[in-house]
């Protein structure tokens, strides 16, 4: 469906138009009409799939005509509030609205002379959001529409307190509008107690996209630089993403690609400031580097829709985390290619709570504790 067949504002049709969209994917073209009915809309979809326009588009609209007052989008990390800032500033140019972000890891202070001025919607992370409330520089009050975005991954990441006392303290009568790519039993409550009436849009089954291929790769944890080295060499000139467990082992590999004559080569992982995080997606994204390793916090809602080749050089300790990771790649579309990496004799890591690491695998594997089992009983034997 092209934009024209929605009833979009001239306007913004030339602004969308301006910023390269031409034709509305699904997600657009079913959840836009809701969003200028005014309906409460719960959207599952997988990444890569045009969410952020969706409800960007929505809002736009609605505050153009005056239907909304003032929108706030909630997001789970900093990388997102950064590129939905960007994306909605790009869509909403010819309107000339004004977008701003705020998020951990800036001067808050800096933030706090921008919301000093009026501003038509608030891109923020929990955290910053509520210490700016406790400063009494943002008021919760003044939004009659919010956007829970990737609201999965928020209440993973453990901010599903900071999102109740959020929503408590909107007005009671606004619009809500939850995006996510999957839809479990604390999704559930949020929407049953803040989204009466609501809409709900799914949109594909949660699984890797046809426009991706994915190959399984069983080797010895010894051989995996060599063999990733391999892919490297023979996918040159992809933008490339791979993915590590730990933060202190992205930056390992990083160098040790480095070593094999590799350039243009970045890495993300939680302990980096957040100016450097920026700046080294912006790079990425450009094209100024071709490889980018990093941890699962590359791995959610970060929209590089040029990524060819992502390698699970670590397995996903989940599932869903797995799913994500695949998603940087064959976005709005395109062909991508997944490479997992599966080492049966992979070293097992400490989780949090002490317990050791479970890694998820598309193939399933024999544990190393079952493996040593049969081999003890066959010993008794």
């Amino acid at each position: 469906m092209k934009f024209t067949d929605l009833k979009l504002n001239g306007k913004t049709v030339k602004s969308i138009h301006n910023f390269g969209y031409t034709e509305a994917t699904d997600v657009q073209e079913k959840a836009i009409p809701q969003i200028l009915s005014g309906n409460n809309l719960i959207v599952r979809s997988q990444t890569g799939t045009g969410k952020t326009a969706a409800f960007g588009i929505g809002l736009m609209e609605r505050i153009v005509a005056g239907k909304t007052t003032k929108a706030l989008i909630l997001t789970p990390t900093r990388e997102l509030a950064v590129q939905v800032c960007a994306e909605l500033r790009g869509i909403s140019q010819v309107h000339q609205l004004t977008i701003h972000s705020v998020y951990g890891g800036q001067s808050i202070n800096t933030q706090i002379h921008k919301l000093k001025k009026r501003y038509d919607i608030l891109v923020a992370t929990p955290g910053r959001l509520l210490d700016l409330c406790r400063r009494k520089k943002v008021d919760l009050s003044e939004f009659d529409t919010v956007v829970l975005d990737e609201a999965d991954h928020m209440l993973d990441l453990g901010f599903q307190r900071e999102v109740l006392g959020i929503m408590d303290s909107l007005p009671k009568e606004k619009l809500v509008l939850l995006f996510s790519a999957t839809i479990d039993q604390s999704i559930r409550k949020i929407a049953s107690k803040y989204m009466p009436d609501s809409e709900t849009i799914t949109i594909g089954e949660i699984e890797i996209v046809s426009s991706i291929k994915e190959e399984n790769i069983h080797l010895p944890h010894a051989e995996k630089l060599a063999k990733l080295i391999q892919l490297l060499n023979s996918h040159r000139g992809m933008k490339s993403l791979v993915f590590a467990r730990t933060r202190r082992g992205v930056g390992k590999l990083k160098r040790l690609i480095e070593k094999r004559g590799f350039e243009r080569i970045g890495m993300l992982q939680g302990d980096m400031p957040q100016s450097k995080r920026i700046k080294v997606l912006t790079k990425f994204r450009e094209n100024q580097l071709s490889i980018l390793v990093a941890t699962d916090v590359a791995s959610r809602g970060l929209h590089i829709d040029d990524v060819g080749l992502v390698v699970n050089y670590d397995r996903a300790d989940t599932k869903k985390t797995h799913l994500h990771r695949v998603g940087r790649t064959g976005r709005m579309g395109a062909e991508g290619k997944v490479v997992n990496f599966i080492s049966d004799d992979e070293p097992l890591v400490r989780r949090k709570d002490g317990r050791r690491g479970a890694h998820y695998s598309k193939i399933k594997y024999k544990s190393r504790n079952k493996s040593r089992h049969k081999r003890e009983k066959k010993g008794r034997a």
